[in-house]
Formats: C-alpha cells, sequence, structure tokens
C-alpha cells in the first residue's frame, strides 16, 4: 500500500461512474477514481474564474490520517476495513435494460465497482447484471463492490430503506450505502438505521454523499458512532473540493467525486480548457485521461 495524501474521484461513464446530487441533473456522469490532496490543486483554473474553484486554506492536516491507496491493485482502504476499487460504473439516468447490461458488460471487462442509487430506479435491474456475472463465472459475490443511496424522502424510515435495497438488489449485503443528500431535519436518524444495518451484517461500510461544509459533515458525525467512510461530492478541475477533502482525512473519510468531467452541459467547456489542452498536446492523451488523472494525483 502507498500512503497518499488523497482522496477519492468518482467518475461513471454511463459506463462511467455517478454518485449524481440528484434527479434532473444531466446524463453526464459514470465512474470512480482517486484524488491525491497533495497535487497542485491549481490543475486548471485558466479561464473560468467564475467557475466554483475552492478558496479554502491548502494546508492538509495530518498526512498518516489520509486514506491509503494502492495504484497497482487500484484499490482504496476504507477506515471501516474494507477495499473499494477506485474505477467503476455508474447508473445513474440508465434505464432497466441498459443498467442490466452495463452492470454484466462492465463486470465482464474487469470493472468491480458499480454503483447506483434507489432514486436511479435501477438497483434490481443492477441486482439482475450482477446475478448474470455470477451465473457464467465471470465474478463470484465477493468480487464486486456494490454502492448505493438512500434517497432523502426514506430517511424517516431507513431500516426498511435498507431492506428494500438489498431486495431490490438480490443480495445479501450491500458493500456501501450513502445518504444521497444533506437533510438535518431527519438524517442523523438515517445514518443510525445505516448503523445498525452494519452491526446486523447488511451493510459493509457506510457513507454521506452531497455534504459541502465541514460543519454539515462534522454536525453528522458528532452524533453518530460510525466514521463515515465515503464522502461522494461534486468534484473537477473547477471545484477540487479542497476544503472538504483536507477536513474529512482527519477521520479517515475517503473523497469520491461526481461530475469529474465537467457535467451539467459543461464537459467540452472542461475539454477545451486552455490549460487542460495545453497537457493533451504535450502529452498526446485524451481531455478524460488528463482529467482523471490529475484528479487521482497520478
Amino acid at each position: 500500500m502507498k500512503k497518499r495524501v488523497i482522496a477519492v474521484l468518482t467518475i461513471t461513464v454511463c459506463l462511467l461512474f455517478s454518485g449524481c446530487a440528484g434527479i434532473g441533473e444531466s446524463k453526464n456522469r459514470n465512474t470512480t477514481v482517486s484524488q491525491n490532496a497533495s497535487q497542485n490543486e491549481s490543475v486548471t483554473q485558466s479561464s473560468q474564474d467564475n467557475s466554483k474553484a475552492d478558496t479554502a486554506k491548502d494546508t492538509p492536516t495530518d498526512i498518516s490520517t489520509y486514506p491509503q491507496f494502492d495504484f497497482e491493485k487500484k484499490t482504496v482502504q476504507l477506515n471501516s476495513g474494507y477495499e473499494m476499487p477506485i474505477l467503476g460504473l455508474g447508473m445513474f439516468s440508465l434505464s432497466d435494460s441498459e443498467a442490466e447490461n452495463s452492470t454484466y458488460l462492465a463486470l465482464k471487462a474487469g470493472f468491480r465497482l458499480i454503483d447506483t442509487a434507489r432514486i436511479y430506479g435501477n438497483e434490481a435491474a443492477v441486482g439482475r447484471g450482477l446475478q448474470r456475472a455470477i451465473d457464467e463465472g465471470i465474478v463470484k459475490r465477493e468480487d464486486a463492490f456494490i454502492t448505493t443511496k438512500m434517497w432523502t424522502s426514506d430517511f424517516d424510515d431507513g431500516d426498511n430503506a435498507v431492506n428494500a435495497s438489498l431486495e431490490r438488489l438480490g443480495v445479501d449485503y450491500i458493500d456501501l450505502m450513502i445518504l444521497h443528500h444533506s437533510q438535518p431535519s431527519n438524517d442523523v436518524a438515517a445514518y443510525q438505521a445505516m448503523e445498525r444495518a452494519v452491526k446486523d451484517g447488511k451493510l459493509k461500510s457506510i457513507g454521506l454523499s452531497n455534504y459541502y461544509s465541514p460543519k454539515d459533515f462534522d454536525r453528522l458525525l458528532n452524533a453518530t458512532s460510525i466514521k463515515p467512510a465515503l464522502l461522494q461530492n461534486e468534484t473537477h478541475p473547477y471545484h477540487q473540493s479542497t476544503e472538504m477533502k483536507h477536513h474529512i482525512a482527519q477521520y479517515g473519510t475517503v473523497l469520491e467525486s461526481w461530475f469529474p468531467l465537467g457535467g451539467r452541459g459543461n464537459t467540452q467547456t472542461l475539454f477545451n480548457d486552455e490549460t487542460i489542452r495545453s497537457i493533451v498536446d504535450a502529452h498526446r492523451k485524451s481531455s478524460a485521461q488528463v482529467i482523471i488523472r490529475a484528479l487521482a494525483g497520478r
């Protein structure tokens, strides 16, 4: 294992990963990758000063607290004790047939991380794609890392929400379940339901998505028992999540990013950024490759 000042990035291409903020967003996202927090945080601010670039201090906490990434195995060690792949497939906006076939084909192609959510409406399809791959001997259940998300309307009934996701996915356990959004009125109760599911063996790891301030993150953390293994937030060269990346490191929490390639119709803007294009020309790589490698710190 290589110890790095790192966070995780999430990309998803409809065979790249998702981890989205919610419904009604662009279809431009689907992958999961890791991000080195010690890298140059100004990878490409160039002509996009009106973007959501972080203004937080760039001073990291004790680097010994940062999650450990193994770039040979392409995994990250979560604070729950489990390893998670740093590249995966996300299911946002995919129909049932697309989600099932994409899950199956991704596993066949070597992907091991699949990301879905209750609100995507395709958990059952993901489960079918996973079972096809298992039935054909492509993977064993323990080889695949399945992530899903609890939607805000389910927060008042978290125990049943966990059970419903298990049933739809057709699995005995879920590798990672995260709360899809901050919702101070009842997200603590929902997280506590996930904690009970961890004790019951239904969930391996738990975390959060779309918590964008240290205060909001700590509000939930201080009211619960299990430290979030992962925080899934929007992260890309114009929004590098510097403050949160450094803040959550003290808890050993991994940062996983959605919209790494821009999203919301901004992908081409990011791809054609002057700084990114100069790197593309110098190294004969695609814009997507440059962005993913930059965010991964590799």
